[in-house]
């Protein structure tokens, strides 16, 4: 097709299929597979205040960003037992026990 549609539609097609980053979808190519692992969800979340300013507390403890380490959280709470640990909760967690420690 020389007018390109056809290709438009197998990019559409595809991409349609898949969730992406904004630098993924920038950067993609058609037929390229991405892993599932590295692509990133955005969401809102609504926390007390309390609870916020602890979770910044916690993230500045450790030098990271406060969505980091919630982000490490969740990731430990729904781990499968059965599949390997992400090296960001095993940091996280040496990190906490750590800082436990010393307190």
């Amino acid at each position: 097709m020389a007018d390109g549609s056809g290709e438009f539609e197998a990019i559409a097609e595809h991409y349609g299929m898949h969730e992406l980053t904004e630098d993924e979808i920038m950067t993609a190519e058609p037929g390229k597979q991405v892993a599932a692992e590295s692509v990133m969800i955005s969401t809102s979340l609504r926390l007390p205040k309390p609870v916020m300013d602890e979770v910044r507390r916690r993230a500045r403890e450790r030098g990271v960003k406060p969505t980091a380490i919630m982000r490490e959280w969740i990731e430990a709470a729904i781990a499968d037992l059965d599949e390997p640990v992400p090296l960001s909760v095993i940091t996280a967690a040496v990190a906490e026990y750590q800082h436990r420690k010393a307190s």
